[in-house]
């Protein structure tokens, strides 16, 4: 009965194992969740949001299809709406299936700029035909996907995340396995040793009898006299015959042994000896021979039972529910800032390529990609003067050494502003102070003003690059001064000197701008022999874009501006030339002229302003400027 109980124990064992490897091998689960959308849209720009492509954990593989130009691009939330506007678009979901699914977002069907090539995207992707990626995107980035400009986007788009595949009857069907198994090795132990013990030794109890022997034997029988019984000396022994028993050994060993051990010993049995030596001998080997069969499932079950929760069943698990997410850090509670600073390296150094290589050529069109405001004021016109006279020195080109400042403007919006202070590689040359606008979403940074630090001016302390800073509006109240009137007020202090009602507004002390160009540096210019029978008259005009500014840590701002000054030389009698050189000879198209010669002067100025509650005597401070040649002209031409 026990090996037909081993036997059924051991074919269970084989179904259920058969069945918790089928679990991991034939009916195992898929190793990867593929979200594939085939719907086709009209929309020219397809966004995946984050919160999509994280509806699944894991790494995301991101394969979109197509005929003709394929672009992919990676950035902010805001920044990829802000780049797609007013247009119309498609916003990739996920539904229960797994499918992806599109939200079509009316809008202007006007084609689309192409999408490569934004200062704002994180990662950028291009190919012809298809683009494939892998992307761990968190929450707060997207995906936008376009084609050719102005056709639709590709429909063919798949999402692809890794699975953990569960199989949770695969841990109770090894486990019941095994189980099994161990228990059809227990009962065919159980089964063999208790028929070994019915059957009993296996060996001879008597010896051959000689021919004398059978010959007595046969007489006993004929005779009738019966035969005497022996009993056996030991448990499960044969019946010897009379003759054998009474028979002496031929040989003296059991007879010496007998007569040694005395007539009381117990009968001396060679073959029990014989049995119970070789016994001993195996005895230990079968127990561990035998005990290594039963363990081997037990060790298998009890290392099972260690393996990871997706090997067994589990109930359904309800996240519990939370409270609204509340912000860890002063990150969280601020606007995300224009540019980060990877992205502002791949700016500075496009701006500087590009304005070197414009430089070269003199090429305004190309310089005017990266190059914009006051500083593309002034370099149309050195680009113009180079061209009429090349021995004059071309403008200073972008600092070429390390960022050793670095303020974003905290916003979501546009016009955006970002500051720079970086330095040359030459260490005896100053610093420059940059400032780059990004006038909408689809237009790249370019550079508005560039300033040079004055020496030994330290610039106020200003927050980290991953916070950012806030700009104001010029008429804000939050300054000492308005915004928007310090421009014409230093303006005025140039030309009037102290007796400037806005001279109390501006620290004169380290002011190496007043110091070159103030009243004080007019007025000795007037008394050089050259301008004895000259009259120079000065005036000022204020730049038509408003300044641009960041809030510095301690509530005031930097605040970058330019206005164009003029040089009016004229002769205070009849009959006096005045003579001209260099680039404003070459603009103005005369060396002498008894009209006068009017020139115009961009003053790029970066000032530090104190905050509408700063102590009393704080005043305006200049802190960077640069000065460049805009025109020239013969009076009354």
């Amino acid at each position: 009965m026990r090996y037909i109980l081993a036997a059924v124990s051991l074919v269970i064992s084989l179904v259920l194992l058969g069945l918790g490897i089928g679990q991991r091998t034939i009916w195992a689960p898929p190793e990867s969740i593929v979200s594939q959308l085939d719907t086709a849209t009209d929309a020219q720009i397809i966004v995946i949001p984050g919160t999509t492509m994280n509806a699944h954990d894991g790494r995301q593989s991101v394969v979109v299809s197509g005929d003709g130009p394929i672009t992919a691009v990676v950035g902010r939330d805001h920044d990829v709406l802000g780049w797609v506007g007013e247009s119309a678009h498609a916003v990739a979901g996920i539904d229960e299936a797994d499918a992806l699914t599109l939200a079509e977002e009316p809008g202007s069907s006007d084609a689309l700029p192409q999408l490569a090539g934004s200062d704002m995207w994180i990662e950028e992707h291009v190919g012809d035909g298809e683009v494939r990626f892998s992307i761990d995107l968190p929450v707060g980035y997207s995906i936008a996907i376009a084609g050719e400009p102005g056709t639709a986007a590709p429909a063919d788009v798949r999402v692809e995340w890794p699975f953990d595949a569960k199989t949770p009857l695969f841990g109770p069907l090894i486990t019941a396995g095994l189980v099994f198994l161990a228990l059809a090795l227990v009962l065919f132990l159980l089964a063999l040793r208790s028929h070994r013990r019915r059957r009993g030794p296996q060996r001879r109890s008597h010896r051959d009898l000689s021919r004398a022997e059978r010959r007595a034997l046969a007489r006993e029988a004929r005779a009738g006299t019966p035969r005497p019984v022996v009993e056996p000396s030991t448990p499960g022994a044969l019946e010897a015959p009379a003759a054998y028993a009474d028979a002496q050994p031929t040989d003296g060993t059991d007879a010496a042994t007998e007569e040694t051990a005395g007539p009381d010993a117990p009968p001396h049995d060679a073959t029990t000896d014989r049995s119970r030596g070789t016994a001993d001998r195996i005895a230990t080997p079968r127990a561990r021979h035998r005990f290594g069969l039963i363990a081997l499932p037990i060790v298998a079950v009890v290392a099972l039972t260690g393996c990871g929760p997706q090997y067994w069943p589990s109930g359904p698990t309800t996240p519990a529910a939370t409270a609204e997410p509340t912000p860890t850090s002063l990150e969280d509670t601020l606007p995300p800032v224009a540019l980060t600073e990877n992205q502002f390296a791949r700016v500075l150094e496009d701006t500087r390529a590009v304005t070197a290589a414009a430089d070269e050529a003199r090429d305004l069109e190309q310089v005017s990609a990266r190059v914009g405001g006051a500083v593309l004021a002034a370099r149309t016109t050195d680009y113009e003067v180079r061209g009429l006279n090349g021995e004059v020195q071309p403008l200073p080109g972008i600092p070429d050494g390390d960022v050793q400042l670095f303020l974003p403007q905290q916003t979501e919006v546009w016009p955006r502003t970002v500051m720079a202070v970086v330095a040359w590689q030459d260490e005896a040359r100053a610093q420059s102070a940059l400032v780059f606008e990004q006038a909408d979403a689809r237009s790249d940074y370019r550079l508005v003003y560039q300033t040079t630090l004055a020496s030994g001016v330290q610039l106020p302390a200003v927050a980290s690059p991953t916070i950012g800073a806030a700009s104001l509006p010029g008429d804000t109240p939050l300054l000492q001064r308005r915004p928007a009137e310090i421009t014409d007020a230093y303006a005025d202090l140039l030309l009037q000197g102290d007796a400037s009602e806005f001279a109390a507004w501006f620290q004169e002390e380290g002011d190496t701008l007043r110091a070159d160009l103030g009243r004080a540096a007019k007025d000795e210019l007037t008394q050089r022999p050259e301008f004895a029978l000259s009259t120079l008259e000065w005036s000022a005009t204020g730049d038509e874009a408003a300044p641009l500014m960041l809030v510095t840590n301690e509530g005031g701002a930097l605040l970058a501006t330019s206005f164009d000054e003029t040089v009016r030389v004229t002769p205070k009698e009849e009959g006096v030339e005045i003579s001209t050189s260099g680039a404003a000879a070459s603009l103005a198209g005369v060396q002498e002229t008894t009209a006068g010669i009017e020139t115009t002067y961009q003053i790029q100025v970066l000032f530090a302003v104190p905050p509408a509650d700063a102590p009393e005597g704080t005043q305006i401070q200049v802190v960077g400027y640069s000065q460049a040649l805009l025109d020239a002209n013969e009076v009354g031409q």
